[in-house]
């Protein structure tokens, strides 16, 4: 296996650096890699995802923690991938596996709090996506994002990352009205967040 990369960002670069993606389907992949254990195949999924999934974990804790669940959940993936049959994508099972992690370990440590998303919520005025993109200072917009509520935050990175309301319901473990709420939530939350910091520039 190639050595750890000086200066690589998620600091567990156990396969080598991200490279330009192959043809071939991650599904593909991983049910080949399922049936040889062939490492070579592992690294290529590792390049297409390890990064975003450092990262997604880094926004809900910190660089150790994010770290060792990045780390683990790639250990669990050679170990379960045989429960692999392809009823999700690749990128979606393995975020499921991250999420999955990282509860358990904010349980053990009593980090842990489900919220009640009962209540309605107003329409939202124009997309607040539109905010984060024009958005100039990226350290704002992180020191914002960190502010939100776990779910609300979880579910806004999610979508970031470009995985469907069916998807981030698959993740989660939550309906997609409940998805939907929470974005909701975070769209609003930060929308507030980005204008108070505005207003006291």
């Amino acid at each position: 296996a190639a050595q750890p990369q000086a200066g690589a960002p998620m600091g567990w670069k156990l396969f080598g650096s991200k490279s330009s993606s192959s043809v071939v389907a991650s599904s593909l992949l991983l049910q080949q890699y399922r049936d040889s254990a062939d490492p070579q195949l592992l690294t290529q999924l590792f390049r297409r995802y390890a990064d975003a999934l450092y990262h997604f974990l880094l926004r809900q804790s910190d660089a150790e923690l994010a770290q060792d669940l990045s780390q683990q959940c790639w250990l669990n993936l050679m170990q379960y991938a045989s429960g692999y049959q392809g009823q999700s994508s690749v990128k979606t099972w393995l975020f499921a596996i991250g999420r999955n992690l990282l509860i358990d370990e904010f349980r053990r440590q009593q980090r842990w709090q489900q919220v009640d998303e009962t209540e309605s919520l107003p329409d939202l005025q124009p997309s607040v996506l539109a905010i984060l993109q024009r958005c100039e200072a990226q350290e704002r917009l992180d020191s914002a994002i960190a502010l939100l509520p776990y779910v609300q935050r979880e579910a806004l990175m999610l979508q970031l990352e470009e995985f469907s309301l069916e998807q981030i319901s698959e993740i989660t473990g939550s309906v997609v009205e409940t998805v939907k709420t929470r974005l909701r939530y975070a769209r609003q939350n930060l929308k507030t967040l980005l204008e108070t910091v505005d207003d006291i520039g």
